[in-house]
């Protein structure tokens, strides 16, 4: 007679399967438990556990694996991820939690953060030739004027991009004028940054 093979647990199973084991009932897991089944399965080299708690499509988990394959960059990975866990967030278009003695707490953020973040956001992708994730930060008339390839080209060819872009990292650091149409970091001589709020969110819309 022949014997019957037990069905095959998959990744996300496994990794459900280890949140439940560290959360010890059957409620859905928060951050926290999800965060450290992941380092968890990081650290013991369960790469497909690991994976099965990340939220990429199954079409690149493969380059997940290969990734992480690397010892080194997974005790990277693991160090990142341990070193956010005291201060872990939830976060969303305007709305951020974090985690406390007392339980998750909504950030309540001065009307100037969101802004001088999102400003901040803009210089670092400049400043790392980010140009995707710079060009997704400027103004929706911004937007339809360039694409990534051609702002990091007048980027290059301007010879005041480098210089504006020190004068807004120094602004940022300043006072802010905030409207309910956007936000202004100035400049001296009438001159400032300004950001237009759309849809919630400020974007670029000039330097200078």
């Amino acid at each position: 007679m022949s014997r019957s093979t037990p069905p095959r647990s998959s990744p996300l199973t496994v990794g459900l399967a280890l949140v439940s084991s560290l959360v010890g009932c059957v409620h859905a897991p928060g951050p926290r438990e999800v965060a450290t089944a992941y380092v968890r399965a990081l650290e013991e080299n369960r790469l497909e556990a690991a994976s099965a708690l990340t939220s990429l499509p199954p079409e690149e988990r493969a380059t997940f694996l290969s990734h992480y394959a690397d010892a080194e960059a997974r005790r990277a990975r693991i160090s990142q991820v341990r070193a956010a866990l005291p201060a872990l967030r939830a976060q969303g278009p305007s709305l951020s939690l974090i985690e406390s003695k007392e339980g998750w707490r909504v950030v309540e953020e001065s009307p100037q953060d969101a802004p001088r973040a999102s400003l901040t956001r803009f210089l670092d992708a400049t400043e790392a030739a980010d140009w995707e994730t710079a060009w997704s930060l400027l103004s929706s008339s911004l937007r339809a004027r360039y694409t990534p390839e051609r702002l990091r080209e007048d980027f290059q060819r301007e010879p005041l991009a480098a210089e504006r872009v020190r004068r807004a990292r120094l602004a940022v650091k300043g006072p802010v004028e905030v409207t309910e149409g956007g936000a202004a970091f100035p400049l001296g001589e009438q001159r400032a940054v300004r950001l237009t709020r759309e849809a919630g969110e400020y974007r670029v819309e000039a330097l200078e």
